[in-house]
């Protein structure tokens, strides 16, 4: 990759860049946001992109790179690996704290469910009370008219 190229803005670029204290702003007035590219072309490489680039309502094609472009070769080769091997190691980390999480919510679920069966036991067992109380209600009642009666 040339030295010119490299500089040179995205060809999709419209927008002026403006910058303030340090930040770079385009034509929407709004700071742009430095990134990181992780490409094989250029690893590790910070760029500027306008917040808005990624929205549906506004679009601007803000783009610059802040570094200049590796040579490829040897370090720029590395980086990449060294990249790759960070988001491999930090993937596998995240495998293992989401299988320690689902064992986690399992444990929890199962007592849950027992939780339920047992609240559900107790509802059963509480109908069939209030049925037997209406019963014998019914039951004093017609004696009370029974009694009253004859």
């Amino acid at each position: 990759m040339s030295m010119n190229s490299s500089n040179a803005r995205n060809r999709l670029q419209v927008a002026r860049v403006f910058v303030k204290d340090d930040v770079n702003n385009c034509d929407c007035d709004v700071p742009a946001k430095e990134r990181t590219c992780w490409k094989l072309t250029n690893p590790g490489r910070r760029f500027w992109n306008c917040n808005n680039s990624l929205t549906r309502l506004r679009k601007c094609d803000y783009f610059e790179w802040k570094d200049v472009a590796l040579e490829d070769g040897y370090y720029k080769n590395l980086i990449y690996s060294m990249k790759q091997q960070l988001d491999s190691k930090e993937d596998l980390g995240v495998i293992k704290n989401l299988r320690t999480n689902n064992v986690e919510l399992e444990f929890l679920l199962s007592k849950e469910k027992s939780l339920v069966v047992s609240m559900e036991k107790g509802m059963c067992d509480s109908k069939k009370s209030i049925h037997m109380y209406k019963l014998l209600v019914v039951v004093l009642i017609v004696g009370y008219l029974m009694f009253v009666l004859f």
